[in-house]
């Protein structure tokens, strides 16, 4: 359901379409009474008026047309602005992230679906049957039997032909399913290729996005000849509804409400292509709505829209406020008293998982310790941090020391393993759009994570996923994302990765400094100099052990 502003502006959109549909049919039909009239050779005083409308509705037309174009594709870029910022955000509260190319699917071409919703569909019918309405209202005055006429072939054309390819274009509904299949082979491919070629997999691999790439094929191609089919139908019920207005009226007004009736048939006939695309798109909008749902509230719908005040704008860019210094109204999101957080039998097991990735773990962290997380590779020490974090579902279990109110990622967060760095500049991929940051507090957060050379190169961009750094600046750079708003509880997995010994333990020393008073919590491999850290937890097998 879309919100009342949403509703509002797509109302307007609507009045301005209903307006230029009127216009165009007002221009129509005094234009053929005039032709008609001026045969009878009148004095050119008789025409004056006909002459004159004629001019003003060619001009209306033209004009509320250009206005209506802008009305509608506002509101809608509005709702896709929204729409694309919540799919994004639920995607990334879901404890298990899809495939990436599912994702792009759905946060792009489903996305997308909601556009031809409101400008293909909702505007088109809403104008068709105002427009249809008055028309035949008015044709029942000059002559019934054409008003007869005209109503038939309105919900033909308007009615019966859309539900027939409706009807047609059942199939279409799994498109924007075989479209994201087929991105998802398409990403797999590009990003995997190396792998897939190690292991003698990239064969399968292309006839697997060969096969689903023909099904598509015939989807598109059903989905296409079922609406080429209901649309040349519709095309041809104006014209039988003109000719026969032509035989059942008489005199000069014969010519007029054929002409009219033909212009006024006109309007409904989108409504069959409409329908017939509407199954891709209720597919698509059934997907938008499946991610929502895992990261929205549940009254939450496809196609709410911002109010006004939500719109994007050039200000809200991020960084953009950072350029010019502090702002006055800080988006700073880490709580600021410490905290101590306890966990008391959590247990945590992913999706498909044969057993528990951490099982009966109860741990103590006390506000402002330092506390040093080893064990082998896949024991499950990134899984702790997930779960202090509140960042995967426990299975079994709690995790205290909360402040009422607040949001787990208020109190805990820091550096993931699967922590993206985004292909934007170093101050974007600090500030994760927020503002009350100045360069003063960027520059710190990057000296504290051993890039003093990025303080002065703030608006450079870094690359898809950190390309265009090292494996070490990148993980600097996420260290320092993670200090520039550090919450009470700052987590960090494997923090100074891909540096040498002494870089690291130099990085790993500033952080732990500028952490203040807060309780920091480091995964770490590297057992060689544990004796910055106040306590040092083993973990094997999914349990801590010591």
């Amino acid at each position: 359901m879309l919100s009342p502003p949403a509703v509002l502006r797509l109302a307007f959109a609507g009045l301005l379409a209903v307006l230029t549909e009127a216009a165009g049919v007002g221009l129509v039909g005094t234009a053929t009474w005039m032709i008609v009239r001026a045969a009878d050779q009148p004095p050119l005083a008789a025409l004056a008026v006909a002459i004159a409308a004629v001019r003003a509705f060619a001009l209306l037309k033209g004009g509320i047309r250009y206005a209506e174009r802008l009305a509608g594709h506002d509101v809608v870029l509005r709702v896709l602005a929204s729409l694309r910022t919540r799919s994004f955000a639920a995607l990334a509260a879901r404890p298990e992230a899809p495939a990436a190319g599912d994702a792009l699917s759905r946060v792009v071409s489903d996305v997308d679906a909601v556009q031809d919703l409101l400008l293909r569909a909702v505007l088109p019918a809403a104008t068709a049957a105002v427009v249809g309405v008055v028309a035949v209202a008015a044709f029942a005055v000059v002559s019934p039997p054409a008003a007869l006429v005209l109503a038939a072939a309105l919900l033909v054309a308007g009615l019966l032909l859309p539900l027939l390819g409706r009807a047609l274009s059942r199939p279409a509904a799994a498109l924007a399913a075989a479209r994201g299949d087929v991105t998802r082979s398409t990403v797999d491919i590009a990003h995997g290729a190396a792998e897939l070629l190690a292991f003698g997999a990239m064969p399968a691999a292309l006839a697997t996005a060969a096969q689903r790439a023909r099904r598509l094929a015939r989807l598109e191609a059903r989905a296409a000849a079922a609406g080429a089919i209901v649309s040349a139908a519709a095309t041809v019920v104006p014209a039988a509804a003109a000719l026969a207005v032509a035989v059942l009226v008489s005199g000069s007004a014969a010519p007029v409400l054929a002409l009219v009736a033909l212009s006024v048939g006109e309007v409904v006939v989108p409504l069959a292509g409409a329908a017939a695309r509407q199954a891709e798109v209720r597919g698509a909008l059934s997907r938008v709505r499946e991610l929502l749902a895992a990261g929205a509230p549940p009254d939450a719908d496809a196609t709410d829209a911002p109010d006004a005040t939500d719109a994007p704008d050039a200000t809200d860019a991020p960084g953009a406020a950072d350029a010019a210094g502090a702002t006055d109204a800080p988006e700073r999101r880490a709580l600021r008293d410490p905290v101590s957080v306890r966990l008391h039998g959590v247990s945590v097991r992913y999706p498909h998982g044969g057993r528990d990735a951490l099982s009966d773990v109860d741990l103590v962290l006390p506000a402002g310790r330092r506390v040093a997380v080893v064990g082998p590779s896949g024991a499950g020490k990134s899984t702790l941090l997930s779960a202090i974090a509140g960042a995967v579902p426990l299975r079994d279990g709690r995790v205290e020391g909360r402040p009422a109110g607040a949001e787990p990622w208020q109190v805990a967060g820091g550096v993931f393993a699967d922590a993206y760095v985004f292909h934007a500049t170093v101050r974007e991929n600090l500030t994760l759009g927020r503002s009350g940051f100045t360069d003063a507090d960027l520059r710190a957060a990057l000296s504290a994570a051993g890039l003093p050379g990025y303080g002065d190169r703030l608006d450079e961009l870094v690359g898809e996923d950190g390309g265009r750094l090292s494996g070490g600046q990148r993980q600097r750079l996420l260290l320092a994302r993670a200090l520039v708003d550090p919450p009470p509880v700052l987590l960090l997995d494997e923090p100074t990765e891909g540096l040498d010994p002494q870089a690291a333990d130099a990085v790993l020393a500033t952080a732990l400094r500028a952490a203040g008073e807060r309780t920091v919590v480091v995964v770490t491999h590297r057992r060689a100099d544990l004796t910055a850290f106040d306590d040092v937890v083993s973990v094997a097998d999914g349990r801590v052990t010591g």
